[in-house]
Formats: structure tokens, sequence, C-alpha cells
């Protein structure tokens, strides 16, 4: 339900912010069998470190989320991640080129890695 003025509910935190996140007003959504915690509805209007209020505009179960800056990825990371994925592309590659031509060795336990291989190359 959902009413033409506010309502302010005062909710008490758990945790103190550290520096950088930002505490934001939200409350459960149910869509289907699922659900899901949005901000639509309700704002945060004011409060200090230990509490926050929060104005909304139709009654729910609510909490505070502390949301912190989007994280961005360092530069080493990025490059870790490339590398390593690429040299294990290539060596699971090597390994179905040599599963594939190694007929003298060929039995069920190297089919069975001949199959995996092909599974995590893909």
């Amino acid at each position: 339900v959902t009413f033409k003025v506010t309502f302010n509910i005062t909710l008490q935190h758990h945790t103190v912010p550290r520096a950088g996140e930002k505490p934001r007003c939200v409350s459960w959504q149910t869509v289907g069998a699922e659900g899901h915690w949005t901000s639509s509805g309700c704002t945060r209007v004011g409060g200090d470190t230990l509490h926050s209020i929060c104005a909304c505009t139709h009654f729910s179960t609510f909490a505070i989320l502390m949301a912190i800056h989007p994280v961005t990825e360092s530069f080493a990371l990025t490059v870790v991640t490339y590398v390593g994925m690429s040299v294990s592309l290539v060596c699971l590659f090597l390994a179905i080129i040599t599963f594939l031509l190694c007929r003298s060795l060929w039995s069920v336990s190297v089919a069975l890695h001949l199959q995996l291989s092909i599974c995590l190359f893909a």
C-alpha cells in the first residue's frame, strides 16, 4: 500500500559506517517467488553515525544498507586475470591435443581427462 504522505521511521545501525560508506534506506520488495532490496519509495532524510531517519511512502520491511562507492579494479589485477586466463587456455588446448594424438595411451581414464579438458576450455 502506497500513501500520498510520507512517514518517518528511525532505524538503528548495527555497525558504525566506515569511511566511504553511505547508509541507504531500503525496503524489501517481493516479485513473484523472489524478492530484493529497493530504495524506491524510501529515502534517508537524516540521522547520525548510529541512527538513520527514513521518509517512506509505504509499509514494508525496512533496513539500512551501508553502500560503499563502486570499487574500481586495479590495472595489476586486470593484467593478472588476462595473463592467467590466456596461459590456462593455452595449456588446456595443449592437453586436448596431446590426449587426441597419443592413441597408444588411450583408456577410459584418458577419455575422461579429455572430456574434462574440453569442458574447462569451453
